[in-house]
């Protein structure tokens, strides 16, 4: 705990990393970001100690949510190896979604891991978060019936000064893991050892897509050209 206080307390006197003028609990993303490169890989184990790591120099739950969020985008990679391999958006049968104790270990996953650990990590720190399901789709396309068979998808939101906040930890993920043409279960669990090994020893933050926490559907729409719809 004492590394811990030495090191917050270096890192709040470093460059760039201070709150704005005027409303001292809110932090810009890069510093966020900054902060959450940092996080201690003996932290990164359990969900106890990484939530109390990338809240504590955060007083505002959206400071906290976003931390939360910046990790999970830097972290956890989007798993292709749980599709079919033929560009299809088709599960394998029978996946269920991972536990966060497994997802901390995997460090790979897909949208409901994502939204789940979002939901899990928020409520450890007292924020008060949600999963959201529904489809993903391009704007201008129609909602049919093969847009709920392929194209679903889940994300969050969570509470904050009355309002809700939505957050798509999976779109703001800066790793993928890429699924080969023919898979195999071997050739996935290898791909996974290295990606662990790796994921143990750098963040992917410069990948992290900040547009998807606090979106709006309504923008998204106009300038992403994309939809989020609720079920």
């Amino acid at each position: 705990m004492r590394h811990l206080r030495l090191f917050l307390a270096a890192l709040c006197l470093s460059a760039g990393f201070f709150a704005p003028a005027g409303y001292a609990q809110t932090y810009s993303s890069e510093q966020i970001v900054a902060y959450v490169a940092k996080t201690p890989r003996q932290a990164e184990n359990n969900i106890a100690p990484l939530v109390r790591y990338l809240t504590a120099p955060f007083k505002d739950d959206y400071d906290k949510a976003k931390a939360i969020a910046f990790w999970i985008a830097s972290r956890i990679f989007y798993d292709e190896y749980l599709y079919d391999g033929s560009g299809s958006t088709y599960l394998f049968n029978g996946y269920r979604p991972q536990s966060v104790a497994k997802l901390l270990r995997s460090r790979a996953g897909i949208c409901a891991d994502y939204a789940n650990l979002f939901q899990a990590m928020c409520r450890k720190a007292g924020i008060t978060a949600r999963v959201v399901h529904g489809y993903v789709y391009p704007a201008g396309k129609a909602f049919s019936a093969s847009i709920r068979k392929n194209n679903g998808h889940a994300w969050n939101y969570f509470y904050y000064r009355g309002r809700k906040v939505y957050v798509d930890p999976t779109f703001m993920a800066g790793g993928r893991i890429l699924a080969d043409k023919y898979i195999n279960s071997s050739k996935r669990n290898r791909a996974l050892y290295e990606h662990r090994k790796e994921n143990k020893k750098k963040s992917k933050t410069s990948g992290i897509y900040v547009y998807y926490f606090d979106f709006s559907y309504e923008d998204e729409i106009r300038s992403r050209k994309q939809v989020h719809r609720e079920k």
